[in-house]
């Protein structure tokens, strides 16, 4: 897992109990919209999770966390990072 896709996990993660980062946050921090967040997000979740036994402690309890909060958005109906 490279810098930035650690960095966009717990940005997301970050602001997961307030209901997602706003807009200008979001452009302010990636220089992309929420949607384009949202779909970065879940493609950097799964892109690793094939390889999660190679990634280090830290990074593995990172992926593990992300992996819960997309489930939690699949099941609550929930489309936004």
């Amino acid at each position: 897992m490279d810098s930035f896709d650690r960095m966009l996990l717990k940005f997301v993660l970050a602001w997961a109990p307030y209901g997602g980062p706003r807009e200008d946050d979001v452009w302010l921090e990636f220089g992309m919209t929420a949607e384009q967040l949202c779909a970065r997000f879940a493609r950097i979740v799964s892109g690793h999770i094939p390889r999660a036994r190679a990634l280090s402690a830290a990074d593995r309890g990172l992926l593990e966390r992300a992996c819960r909060y997309l489930r939690h958005q699949r099941e609550s109906g929930k489309r936004r990072a």
